[in-house]
């Protein structure tokens, strides 16, 4: 009981900040809430909750980076479908850009965020530091100038403004370092097209260097892929809950 009353107090202050356009304010709230209270579980949503589109980097012919015994569109995809697996247990929808070893054009992965009006977009990839080894960490991307269909909400169909792409970005990157305990590289403004031409909040979370011994051998096991998958979870999660319309409950 006191959960579900702290849960609707929480909700209800957060509505309070949006409606004084205090998105930053709230996100930071909701975050420092998170941080007390660690065995928090996320808001579930109802039958209208927003979709997230998850795609995983690279596919078929394009293999993407290769080292220390990992293929970077293997791994992408199992990171994308644990994902999927904790976007969908706090109660949002998912689709996947592929399910399987296939290819897919950077433009036609964005384009389906605008064809299924989905509320959120993140890309999962690993990185490759090109002057040596020893760069590791997390790193989260976005596009600084994306269509104006990105800056309005596309379930509420009123143009309610919502949360920048670099907003998105900087809620999931500390929420997955510090899920995983991470080194945190911070967030960078790079216009891919698959970032910058979707219609919604779109970023591209580098999971970590393949190239460093140390990290692919944590990426190469399943526990450590699930505190990644957590951590962006958690990060889309707390981002989608200030929006407009979702912070009612409507």
């Amino acid at each position: 009981m006191k959960f579900r009353l702290f849960i609707a107090l929480a909700l209800q202050t957060l509505a309070a900040f949006s409606a004084l356009g205090g998105s930053a304010l709230a996100l930071v709230w909701l975050e420092q809430r998170q941080a007390s209270l660690p065995s928090l579980v996320l808001p579930r949503w109802d039958e209208t909750a927003p979709l997230v589109i998850v795609d995983a980097g690279h596919g078929g012919h394009d293999g993407g980076a290769v080292a220390n015994g990992i293929i970077e569109k293997n791994l992408a995809l199992d990171l994308a479908r644990r994902l999927q697996r904790e976007l969908e247990a706090a109660g949002l929808r998912v689709r996947l850009t592929r399910g399987g070893d296939t290819f897919l054009p950077l433009e036609a992965r964005a384009a389906l965020a605008g064809t299924h009006q989905a509320a959120a977009f993140v890309s999962v990839h690993l990185n490759t530091d090109g002057e040596g080894h020893a760069a590791e960490g997390i790193e989260t991307y976005f596009a600084e100038s994306q269509p104006l269909s990105s800056r309005q909400h596309p379930q509420t169909g009123s143009g309610a403004k919502t949360g920048t792409s670099a907003d998105f970005a900087s809620t999931v990157q500390r929420m997955v370092c510090t899920t995983t305990k991470a080194q945190n590289r911070g967030t960078k403004a790079r216009s891919y097209a698959v970032v910058a031409q979707a219609p919604c909040p779109a970023v591209l979370v580098e999971c970590g260097f393949i190239t460093s011994a140390t990290e692919s051998a944590r990426l190469k096991r399943d526990a450590y892929r699930d505190q990644i998958a957590a951590g962006i979870a958690r990060g889309v999660a707390l981002f989608l809950q200030i929006q407009p319309k979702l912070v009612a409950g409507s």
